[in-house]
Formats: structure tokens, sequence, C-alpha cells
């Protein structure tokens, strides 16, 4: 006779039940071995069953042979997610996900998805682009660009930089080890008496000499990747791993479907087939949204329209910008509009301050667009109304380590060359600054081209690591808190730990009685050249030794 559902588990059932749990008797388990969509399904029924996950699963989804019951949790999740909307069950499901030899701009769209997912991805500041695969530069080579006419413009100007790059990279080694002499070089060495920074001349057995010439090597390697990456296009490719819940993964795919970029179009299909191995039902919804796609086409040409005659002007690095009262339209159209322009925050609302009511009614239709379901939702400048706001304009090399902050809205423009760029002094240290300015040229050149043979998104492709981009960030207290004590940091990037130090001084400046609140923010300024990587170099220490870093020797 079955159990009630209220009654303990039986011994049958507490045997199929063990190879899924980690401990059949404890009141706190883990799970394993079970599809992630019966898992989702028996997590969703805790808010409808009196009884616990142990019971749903040997009652509900397991056959009677002990196997899972894979049908009947997909039949569940696509009742529960799909056809009831309750999208909180789509937050059950967790998959991990590798997506490789795409482009670094692509890394930033797939990135720009927030909440639910957690990205890595392959670091040029760390990995060497000098060697090709397969006899080819790895760098993309999107469907548009080659079936256009400048297909050999875009392969030539490719060729060219990744030569450069990949001829920079010793001249750059040895410059970083005249900076610092494998003599000089510490590393943190485990010793009777404790842990002791030890140079070459204080090892004593073939451990810590091995450990410290791996060390040394993986210190002035990623020396000289952090300076020549300057050059390397947002066109490189790179990998990234991901590991996200249903939801995630669904916004994702969708974002992909709706993109302009062809790039994003072709990986959405390729990202649904490996995922349909594991969660299928949970992004079963993903499909491209019209509603976004109208939206960007509206607003992209309607601040072409308003700005076509706007120079842009220049502006500090950071600013901090301030909310008058009376000013939330025009200030919530300015961060509508921010994404398709390339001028700054404070521009913007100048120019939206200026238009007629009808001209700012355009723009807000425009960009709530024509909803026809709750699941219509508008773009991130709905979201502007934080206390604490920055216009920052930085190197897109830095971008990339300051965009992965959650806890925040973030907006950034299209990669460009309107900006500037900027060239590490390391460059004419070792005689190469006119090819590397040459490689600017060049981009910029290749930039201009396809943006005036229509292929405006894909121009993108053409900017440097070193061009600047521009991009907007909101963020209460608590935030900057946590935002710019971790990245004054010592291990941190000298570039990005500079735009934060001046995060902290512009907010302390208005508002001095919050500096306790800041009081860990590092404002001290270190040898940026190498200090970083000899600090991670040290910090890996113990990884160094099991040989995790072996590839580095």
């Amino acid at each position: 006779m079955k159990p009630k559902r209220s009654e303990e588990l039986t011994d049958r059932e507490k045997e199929i039940l063990k190879p899924y749990l980690t401990d059949v008797e404890a009141r706190v388990f883990s799970i394993r071995n079970l599809n992630p969509e019966v898992i989702g399904a028996a997590l969703a029924r805790y808010s409808r069953a009196p009884t616990g996950f142990k019971e749903t699963v040997a009652r509900e989804f397991l056959n009677p042979d002990g196997t899972p019951n894979d049908v009947k949790g997909s039949e569940m999740i696509d009742r529960v997610v799909n056809k009831f909307g309750d999208e909180s069950v789509a937050e059950l499901a967790v998959a991990p996900l590798c997506i490789e030899e795409v482009s670094n701009l692509m890394t930033k769209v797939i990135e720009d998805c927030r909440i639910g997912g957690s990205p890595i991805e392959e670091s040029t500041r760390y990995v060497l682009y000098d060697q090709k695969r397969q006899g080819r530069w790895r760098y993309v080579r999107p469907t548009a660009i080659m079936q256009s006419g400048l297909a050999d413009n875009y392969i030539a100007t490719m060729e060219f930089i990744f030569e450069t790059y990949a001829g920079l990279v010793e001249p750059m080694k040895v410059l970083f080890q005249k900076r610092l002499t494998a003599d000089d070089f510490k590393i943190e060495v485990e010793r009777p008496e404790g842990n002791v920074l030890a140079g070459a001349k204080d090892l004593k057995d073939d451990g810590e000499h091995k450990a410290h010439r791996i060390a040394y090597g993986f210190t002035i390697r990623s020396a000289a990747c952090d300076v020549i990456r300057c050059i390397l296009p947002a066109a490189t490719q790179a990998n990234v791993g991901l590991v996200g819940n249903g939801r995630f993964f669904s916004g994702l795919i969708s974002k992909l479907m709706t993109h302009p970029l062809g790039e994003a179009n072709e990986l959405a299909p390729e990202i649904r087939s490996a995922l349909n191995h594991l969660i299928p039902t949970f992004i079963k919804r993903a499909d491209e949204k019209p509603y976004l796609k109208n939206i960007d086409r509206s607003m992209r040409k309607l601040s072409a329209d308003l700005f076509a005659g706007e120079a842009i002007e220049s502006s500090p690095e950071v600013v901090l910008l301030d909310d008058a009262p009376g000013d939330t339209l025009p200030n919530m159209l300015a961060s509508m509009l921010f994404p398709y322009v390339q001028h700054s925050t404070t521009q913007i609302r100048r120019v939206v301050s200026q238009l007629s009511r009808e001209k700012q009614l355009e723009i807000f239709n425009a960009s709530v667009g024509e909803r026809k379901s709750k699941r219509d939702r508008p773009g991130r400048g709905f979201e502007h109304g934080y206390p604490i706001q920055f216009d920052i304009v930085a190197g897109f090399a830095e971008y990339r380590d300051l965009q992965r902050h959650r806890m925040l809205t973030q907006q950034r423009q299209d990669m460009g060359v309107l900006l500037g760029y900027s060239v590490p002094e390391e460059i004419e240290e070792i005689g190469s600054g006119e090819v590397v300015q040459e490689c600017f040229q060049r981009s910029e050149s290749l930039f201009n081209d396809l943006k005036r043979a229509g292929l405006e998104q894909e121009a993108q492709y053409a900017s440097l690591f070193n061009h600047f981009i521009r991009w907007n960030m909101g963020m209460n207290l608590r935030e900057l808190q946590h935002f710019c004590e971790l990245r004054t940091q010592k291990a941190g990037h000298p570039k990005y730990r500079r735009v934060c130090q001046t995060m902290s001084r512009l907010y302390l400046k208005k508002h001095p009685e919050m500096a306790p609140v800041l009081n860990f923010v590092d404002h001290n300024d270190y040898d940026g050249g190498i200090t970083r990587a000899e600090q991670e170099a040290r910090t890996a220490r113990k990884s160094l030794t099991s040989g995790v870093f072996d590839d580095l020797d």
C-alpha cells in the first residue's frame, strides 16, 4: 500500500534515494546524479506540498526501479514555468556552459546579463595571443563583413595587428626582466617557522627553486601581456565559462536572438542546442523579442537625428553626476539616449533640456515602445534615479574588469574610435611606438570604412583594447563602498584603480561626512608595471608548488 504524504520514508524509499542524496537521514543534504529538470521540479514542490524533497523525489519523480522519471520532471517544469509563468521556478535548475572562440565584443554582450549567471572568461592579461591556431590568428571573421566588399581590408588590418602583437612579446618580456630581475624576485615559501618571502638566494630545495622559476615566469609574462594587449582588437577571440540558472539562460538566448550583431544571432541556437541536453524545458520559451528590436531601431534613428550636428565635447575620465530637483524627466530621457550616442551624460542632458515638450515625449514613447504584455520590458534607462551616478571614460581593457559588478546599473556606449586612445609608456621604451601607432591608424581607418558601408555595429570589431569607451554607472552608497574598496587594492590594475580612486574622491568631496564608509579605499600609487602580476604570483604560491601553472614554465 502506497504510504500517505505525511508518513516518513520507507526503507525501500531510503534505499532508492541513496544514489541521489549525500545523506538520506540528514535534514541538510546535497543532490547528485539527477537531471536538472527533475531537481527543479522537485524543489518547486516545496511551495505546494507538505512533504520535503526526499519524499517528493521518491514518490513523484523516481520510477519503481529507482531510476529518475525525467519525463515527469520536464512535464511539471513545462506546466509551471511555461504555462503558468512562474519565473521563480526557472531559477531552480542550474547548468554549466562553455562558449569558445567568440569575440571579446561578444563576451561583453553575454556578461551584460546581470542576474542569475556567473561568468569567467579567458584573460588577455595572462594569455598570449602570439601563436596561430590551425594557421589563423585568433580573431573572428563576422559574416556581414566577410560578405561585404571590405573583407580583404578587414583581414589585412587584423593580420597586421596580430603580427605586430606577436613581435612585441619578447622585447616586452626583456624590459620587465630588467625592471625586476630573477634574483630580486621573491615568493612566499612555507617554512617551519612560518611563511616567509624568499628571493633566489634564500631558496632551500628543488621544490622552492621550481616554484620561484614558475612564479617569476608568470609575473614577467603577465606584465608583458598587460601592456601589449593595448593593440588587441575587439574581434580577438576568447573563451567564456558560465554557470547560470534556467531564467538566466532563457534571457540570454532571447537577448542574443534580438541583438543587432550577426555573431550574437549565430550564437543563440548553438547555446540552445547545448542546453537542450540539460535544461530544455527551462529555455523552451526563449525567443526573439520584436518589442526590443523595434525600440533599438527607433532609438538609434532618433538619436542619430538629434545629435547629427552635435560635436562630442571632451570630458574628464570620471564625472560624478548631479540630479537637480525638477530634472527627473530630462535626466531619465538622457539615460535612455545614452547607449545610442558617444556623448557624455552631461552633454546629452543639456541637449534634451533644450527640446520642446513634444520632442521629449517622442523620445520617451520611443523608449517605452509598444508593450503588448507584461513581459515587454523596456531598457535600463528606466532604472535612472540612483543616488550616486558616474560617467566614466576609460580603455575597453579597463571596462572589461569593471563591468563585472552586478549590484548596480551599467549602460555602455558602442565601442568606437571617437573618444581617443592611450599608448603605454613601455611601448616607447622598447622602440615600438611607431608600429603601434600604425595599428591604431589602421584600426580607425577600417572602423570608418565599415561605418560608411553601413556596418555600424560590425565596425566595433575594429576598435582596439586601448581605445576609450564611455559607460555610466548608477549605484547606492553600499555598492560604492564595495566597488571602490575592492578595485583599489594593491593587486588591482593601475588604470582601473585610478578610476575607482577618483570615484571615491569625487564623492567624498561632495559628502565628506561619509568618509568612514569608504575608509578602506586604497589611495596609494603603486608601481603599475609589474606589481599586480607579482602580487598574484605570490598569492598563487600553493598552486604553483602543486604544478597548476607548469604550462607557464
